[in-house]
């Protein structure tokens, strides 16, 4: 039913921009089939208005301009690097590098991933995953003809040695043009994990982080703990609902990507033994791309 085949970027990346599934740098099943035994190399320009993560982001918009580079490998081993390039007037700078090694395969109808993630962040990015420093993720699409259904998993290490266990679920179904030169894939997910990330980013933007020792010149500055109440805990984070779609000219590819995220379970905060509960707001987002292979 697919004739592109789906592959999970990171992106923060979409991978750690975005939680979803899809990926922006897929091929038909026809050039698969005809490429199965050759390696190749793509470059791709992305644009990502605002990082939301299993529906979480910062309360300042975070819009990347991201090249990247992919190796892919014949036998499916790949490696990716990439470099994200914070936009906004105020705070333009480099932001973030990503280095990832893989390997994917496909079975028939079933495509499968897993890859290790390395992320460099900026000292002062307001990423609300800046306090990441490594993923390894898994993941396998699976083509019912009718929809494909997909699942991956993620543990999250953090800078404090904690870590986080992730799972997403998506269904999407495919419509494709009479040259299958363009693809669209309405697609609902869904999004669990913990939030040890969240509550390391709380407290490095606004408590005992680097926001304090930034200001411990100031003798009146006062050290602020906070704490999400059961952050290890494991559960729903997010709902996400997305319209990819993309189009190829060998050898270019050009996509666009819209989605609408409605964050889920707001965590309960302890700032300084006064208790309350965030506010999560639904987010739009969109990410648009072009990319080369050679």
């Amino acid at each position: 039913m697919r004739p592109f085949k789906n592959r999970i970027v990171l992106i923060f990346i979409l991978l750690c921009i975005s939680s979803s599934l899809t990926a922006q740098d897929d091929i038909s099943k026809e050039e698969k089939a005809k490429d199965s035994g050759s390696s190749y190399m793509s470059l791709s320009l992305n644009y990502i208005s605002d990082a939301v993560f299993m529906g979480r982001k910062d309360s300042i918009s975070a819009p990347y301009l991201y090249p990247t580079f992919t190796y892919h490998h014949k036998s499916g081993l790949y490696a990716t690097s990439s470099v994200s390039y914070l936009t906004r007037a105020d705070e333009g700078r480099v932001d973030l590098f990503l280095l990832t090694a893989g390997f994917d395969f496909t079975v028939k109808k079933l495509d499968g991933d897993i890859s290790i993630t390395k992320y460099i962040f900026n000292e002062d990015s307001y990423n609300v995953i800046s306090q990441v420093e490594a993923d390894i993720t898994a993941q396998l699409i699976y083509d019912f003809d009718v929809v494909n259904l997909g699942i991956a998993t993620s543990l999250y290490l953090n800078s404090d040695s904690n870590s986080d266990v992730f799972l997403s679920s998506e269904i999407s179904h495919d419509f494709v043009s009479n040259t299958e030169k363009f693809q669209i894939s309405p697609t609902a997910g869904v999004y669990m994990g913990s939030q040890n990330f969240y509550e390391q980013y709380v407290n490095n933007r606004f408590g005992n982080g680097r926001g304090q020792q930034q200001s411990q010149g100031n003798s009146s500055s006062q050290s602020t703990n906070i704490q999400i109440t059961d952050s290890e805990k494991f559960g729903l984070m997010a709902i996400e609902f997305s319209l990819p779609m993309w189009y190829v000219k060998e050898p270019w590819m050009f996509s666009f990507l819209p989605a609408y995220v409605l964050p889920q379970n707001p965590a309960t905060l302890t700032v300084d033994e006064v208790v309350f509960e965030e506010d999560l707001e639904n987010t739009f987002y969109w990410i648009v791309g072009v990319a080369y292979r050679f």
